[in-house]
């Protein structure tokens, strides 16, 4: 009554539980949609506009209050020369006890080159949120698919164990009728009942693998861990596999060359701020105010003396310690460095290219190569297999057969995984990568 119960409990916790059955193009779009690093990078896009505005409010007016109350406890003496009231110096105090002065300003800058550069930056900052946004997109659907293969690659190495499993099931009974009759000995139920159990074993192995990749995946696209998750695709046949689209190599194709450019143009941009920050800048204000004044702090407020002005103000750099041209210094030597950097980085684009190029095509042979030989290894082991229930072939026959048939299902499924990463590589080397996971 109680393993009915727990079992009622499991299926209604598992009923609960929501189910996913994603093909590779779904997996992809549902990371699109809900991956983590999608909704980083999109934030990302939204603080550089944010960052346009707070460049342009540079040059847009700026408007402020103050309002300042003082209590001259001891106010100050100021010694009016002899003449002015009597034969010997004066000493006098102006001011009340309290005061008061209160204003707005209002500023708007007319000339600031180092401000129009910081507005000239904001638009490239923007490219390169866009170029980002983009990236992470790239990225997801780059990882999204190799751990899409690498779930493939162990489902299908579960199918397989699981027919060879299934085989050793069927032998293990006919070895026991024999054994009884005396036809085989004890030994040879032995090993193939060692052989059974390391199947199975290997099983274990690759279902726990499956269920890693497939958590993998699960967090890459957003999908939360305790929900189920099922491919919908198997890993297809040497005939079926895609073909690498027809786009030509580039360095303009690629979302990081795209990223090197703006980043020069920026750094430019700062050496350029940089050098103007010597040009003197023009700014023009008005301002208006009150005052208050009496030597009690209540009375002080019955008469209030406003007042107004006008002005512009130009401020001339004149001398900065070296600092300015020190900042010169340090931003040339960044932007050289940065130029270096970019021709190096195109040198190692086409590198990545050429090497996922001829890996896939080293593959491609290899999974062709490799799926013939297991076709084979199964026929060996099927007819072995039968042959020793026939009493034809021995049982060394028989283990070195199911040896060659496990090497070739390795091999068989390493090649195939070998092979989709190579291809979602070379397709990320020519830029191109965003564009074939459409056609997935």
């Amino acid at each position: 009554m109680r393993s009915e119960l727990l079992l009622a409990a499991l299926l209604l916790v598992n009923a609960g539980r929501a189910q996913h059955a994603f093909t590779l193009r779904q997996a992809i779009d549902h990371g699109l949609a809900h991956g983590v690093g999608i909704v980083l990078a999109l934030n990302d896009r939204e603080k550089a506009d944010a960052q346009v505005m707070e460049a342009l409010s540079g040059y847009l007016p700026q408007i402020n209050g103050m309002a300042q109350l003082d209590d001259n406890l001891k106010r100050q003496t100021t010694i009016l020369p002899a003449g002015v009231f009597s034969d010997q110096p004066t000493p006098v105090q102006f001011g009340t006890q309290y005061s008061t002065n209160m204003s707005v300003q209002v500023e708007q800058v007319l000339v600031d080159v180092t401000l129009l550069n910081g507005i000239q930056a904001s638009k490239p900052g923007q490219a390169m949120a866009d170029i980002r946004v983009r990236q992470a997109q790239e990225r997801l659907v780059y990882e999204t698919a190799r751990s899409y293969a690498q779930a493939q690659t162990y489902q299908e190495q579960v199918r397989l164990l699981d027919e060879n499993l299934a085989q050793y099931e069927e032998l293990v009974p006919i070895l026991r009728l024999r054994l009884e009759k005396g036809v085989v000995q004890a030994i040879d139920l032995d090993r193939v009942e060692v052989t059974r159990r390391n199947i199975a074993s290997q099983r274990v192995v690759a279902q726990a693998n499956y269920d890693l990749a497939v958590a993998r995946l699960k967090r890459i696209i957003g999908v939360p861990i305790g929900e189920e998750l099922m491919l919908t695709e198997r890993l297809p046949d040497a005939g079926d596999m895609r073909q690498p689209s027809a786009t030509p190599f580039s360095p303009s194709n690629l979302l990081a060359y795209a990223y090197d450019e703006r980043s020069v143009l920026l750094q430019r941009i700062d050496l350029h701020r940089k050098r103007n920050a010597f040009l003197p800048t023009l700014s023009a204000y008005g301002r208006l105010g009150a005052m208050a004044q009496g030597n009690d702090l209540g009375d002080s407020y019955e008469r209030l003396f406003d007042y107004s002005s006008i002005g512009v103000k130009l401020n001339v750099p004149l001398f900065s310690g070296l600092r300015r041209s020190s900042q010169i210094r340090q931003s040339r030597i960044a932007l050289d460095n940065m130029r270096e950097q970019q021709r190096d980085n195109i040198q190692a684009y086409e590198l990545d290219y050429r090497s996922a190029d001829t890996r896939l095509m080293a593959s491609n042979t290899t999974v062709q190569s490799d799926e013939e030989n297991l076709r084979l290894a199964q026929q060996v082991f099927a007819n072995t297999n039968l042959q020793y229930q026939l009493g034809t072939a021995s049982l060394s026959d028989l283990l070195n057969a199911d040896y060659q048939l496990k090497e070739a299902r390795n091999n068989w499924a390493v090649s195939h995984l070998d092979r989709v990463i190579a291809l979602i590589d070379l397709e990320k080397a020519k830029g191109t990568l965003l564009e074939f996971a459409k056609t997935l």
